[in-house]
């Protein structure tokens, strides 16, 4: 049963990842500042560009091949 929950914990995860990353690209397009938690404190800022971060999601996942 704890396996099933984590499944959907990592799809629930995963769908938030994929809305901020739609609003941060929106938010670059229109030149909107949008909150984000910085400091201590919370600032108003137009997103640069995201690096793609890796967090548990994808631990324990290889995206290479072998050759």
């Amino acid at each position: 049963m704890m396996k099933m929950h984590n499944k959907y914990g990592i799809i629930g995860l995963k769908a938030l990842q994929r809305a901020a990353a739609k609003v941060a690209e929106d938010a670059r397009k229109n030149n909107y500042k949008i909150p984000i938690w910085k400091n201590g404190h919370i600032e108003y800022e137009v997103p640069g560009i995201i690096n793609e971060q890796r967090g548990a999601v994808d631990h324990g996942h290889s995206d290479s091949f072998d050759k």
